[in-house]
C-alpha cells in the first residue's frame, strides 16, 4: 500500500510538472506581446522596454522558466499584468464563485443521473427503458454553449423570468458571505447556469448506473431475495447498493471535469468565475494569471483522480493496489 501511494504521488507530481512546463512555454510561444496589449500605444519604446524588464519578459526564456519554477515551489505566481496585484488575490474570489456554481450543480446532476439510471435499469426491456437508452446520448451530444444559449433565449429574453447573465444585479452590494451567496438575488442569477450544468452532468452517471444495474440483476443473490418473497423495493435497494461502485468511482472524475469544463458555462452566462477569468487572461496575455489558473485546475483534477484510485481500492476488496 505504501509503495502504491508513493508511486501514485510521484506520478502525479511528474504529470503536474509536465503540465506546468507545457503551459509556460505554450503561452510564451503565442504570437503577441502583453505590453503591446495592456498598455497604451502612445508609450515610448524605452517605457515599454522598462515595463518588460519589470515583468521579467526581457530575460532569456530559460531564465524565466527557472525563476517560474522556483517561485512556484514557494507558492508565488507573481503579479497579474492586467490587475497589477498578486495573482492569488486576483483569483481568490473567482475560485469561490466557480465552486459555488459547480459543486452543487454537479452534485444535483449526479444524484438525478443515478436515480434515472436506477429507474431505467430496473425497467429493462420496456418502453421506459428505451427512453433510458436514448436520453443520455442525446443530452451528451448537446454542446454546453448551445444549451446555455437556448436557456437564455427561452427563460431570459422570451419569458424574462431570469437575468441574462452575471452573478448579482447591478448596484447590489452584499454585506457579508452569507448575504452574498444566500440572497434571493444571487439565487435568481444562479438558476440558469445551475440548470445548464445539471443537465450536462446527468448522462454519464445515468448510463453507468443503468449498465451496472443490468449486470447486477443477473446475480444469484437477487434471485434468492426474490424467491424469499421480499418486496420489490427491498430487492431494488440491495441491487442498487451493489451497483454503486462504478458510479462512486466516477464521481471524482465528474467533479474534475466540471471544474475544468467550467469555461463555456461561465462565458455564456457571464459568471465571474475561474473559467471566465481564464479566457480574459488568455486574451490579455496575462501569463501569471493563465499559469496560476491552469495550475489550480490541474491540481484539482490530479487530486481527484488520486482520491478516486484510493476509494476504489477501499470499496472493492478484490482490487489489489500492490
Amino acid at each position: 500500500m505504501r509503495r502504491y501511494l508513493l508511486r501514485r504521488c510521484l506520478q502525479s507530481l511528474f504529470i503536474l510538472w509536465a503540465l506546468v512546463t507545457i503551459m509556460f512555454f505554450l503561452f510564451r510561444l503565442m504570437p503577441g506581446d502583453p505590453v503591446g496589449i495592456l498598455v497604451s500605444a502612445d508609450l515610448t519604446d524605452d517605457a515599454k522596454q522598462a515595463l518588460r524588464e519589470a515583468w521579467g519578459l526581457s530575460r532569456p526564456l530559460a531564465e524565466q522558466y527557472l525563476l517560474y519554477i522556483r517561485n512556484l515551489l514557494s507558492g508565488d505566481f507573481g503579479l497579474s499584468f492586467q490587475y497589477r496585484q498578486p495573482v492569488w488575490q486576483a483569483l481568490g474570489e473567482k475560485v469561490v464563485n466557480t465552486l459555488v456554481l459547480m459543486v452543487p450543480a454537479t452534485t444535483i446532476g449526479i444524484l438525478l443521473g443515478v436515480l434515472g439510471g436506477l429507474y431505467f435499469g430496473w425497467q429493462r426491456q420496456s418502453r421506459v427503458d428505451q427512453l433510458g437508452v436514448l436520453l443520455p446520448p442525446i443530452i451528451r451530444a448537446m454542446p454546453v454553449f448551445w444549451l446555455g444559449v437556448l436557456l437564455l433565449m427561452a427563460f431570459s429574453y422570451t419569458f424574462r423570468l431570469f437575468p441574462n447573465g452575471g452573478m448579482r444585479s447591478l448596484g447590489s452590494s452584499p454585506g457579508g458571505w452569507a448575504a452574498a451567496f444566500f440572497s434571493v438575488d444571487f439565487l435568481w442569477h444562479l438558476a440558469l447556469p445551475l440548470l445548464c450544468t445539471v443537465i450536462t452532468s446527468i448522462p454519464e452517471p445515468m448510463m453507468i448506473m443503468r449498465s451496472s444495474l443490468l449486470e447486477t440483476r443477473g446475480e444469484d443473490f437477487l434471485e434468492l431475495l426474490e424467491a424469499k418473497g421480499l418486496k420489490e423495493s427491498v430487492v431494488l435497494r440491495h441491487a442498487a447498493r451493489n451497483s454503486m461502485l462504478p458510479v462512486v468511482t466516477w464521481v471524482f472524475h465528474m467533479f474534475g471535469y466540471a471544474i475544468s469544463g467550467t469555461v463555456l458555462v461561465e462565458v455564456v452566462f457571464a459568471w465571474p468565475g475561474l473559467g471566465r477569468e481564464l479566457v480574459s487572461a488568455v486574451n490579455a496575455y496575462d501569463y501569471p494569471v493563465c499559469q496560476a489558473a491552469f495550475f489550480l485546475i490541474s491540481v484539482i483534477v490530479l487530486g481527484l483522480n488520486f482520491i478516486n484510485d484510493l476509494v476504489y481500492g477501499l470499496l472493492d476488496p478484490r482490487v489489489v493496489l500492490e
